[in-house]
């Protein structure tokens, strides 16, 4: 009985001290999965798929910065849309060029060339920036990604890309809904942090797109 007794309150205390600290649990929970290691001086800048609108300006700025003299964007596989809706749906280039004109700016941005057809993960874009690095004999390149994602980049770049001299770095841009420090109250927050997880642990176990996880 006393055993007992003690077990609940030691797990109501411990309870209690979660519930209250629950906002440093939750930060130091979403501060594992950013990684911002980047240095001015790089070859180039990469923009990786996905959140071109947030992604390509912050490099923008780091290009402005000089943290590289060029912008690399990959090839990502075309969405399976509605004949109709077509014309609708720009592919990540589309999008970057919009981007472009609308901020008025001139920047040397180059389209890395896709080995599939088009990526459609993480993994398919570090093997396309492999292979065309090599090509241009650099050095170092700084990955541009949203900051939840950037471990996960980093991480599958640095499986992808083995031994070679290639050094990888990551910066991650704001987000402008969320960060590490608030992300739990919002709905797109919690499913970008719980989500992130769960690949994130695909990732660990794997060199290669899975074929239960569908990345497009």
């Amino acid at each position: 009985m006393k055993k007992t007794i003690v077990f609940f309150v030691v797990f109501g205390f411990v309870g209690w001290i979660c519930l209250w600290q629950h906002s440093f649990f939750l930060k130091q929970y979403a501060n594992f999965f950013t990684v911002n290691n980047a240095a001015k001086g790089a070859d180039a800048l990469v923009v990786l798929s996905g959140g071109m609108m947030n992604r390509l300006p912050y490099a923008i700025d780091l290009y402005q910065q000089e943290y590289a003299p060029i912008v690399l964007i990959t090839e990502e596989k075309k969405r399976v849309v509605s004949p109709k809706l077509k014309q609708l749906v720009g592919t990540n280039v589309d999008q970057a060029k919009k981007i472009l004109q609308a901020l008025e700016v001139n920047v040397d941005l180059i389209v890395v060339p896709s080995l599939k057809g088009g990526a459609t993960s993480t993994f398919d874009e570090a093997y396309d920036i492999l292979q065309y690095a090599r090509q241009q004999h650099w050095h170092r390149i700084i990955i541009v990604t949203d900051s939840f994602h950037t471990r996960r980049a980093l991480y599958a770049f640095e499986k992808v890309l083995g031994k070679t001299e290639l050094l990888i770095q990551s910066i991650g841009a704001p987000n402008p809904i969320f960060d590490e420090s608030n992300w739990w109250q919002t709905d797109s927050g919690i499913s970008t942090y719980v989500l992130e997880g769960i690949k994130y642990l695909v990732y660990r176990f794997t060199e290669q797109n899975v074929t239960f996880v569908k990345n497009y």
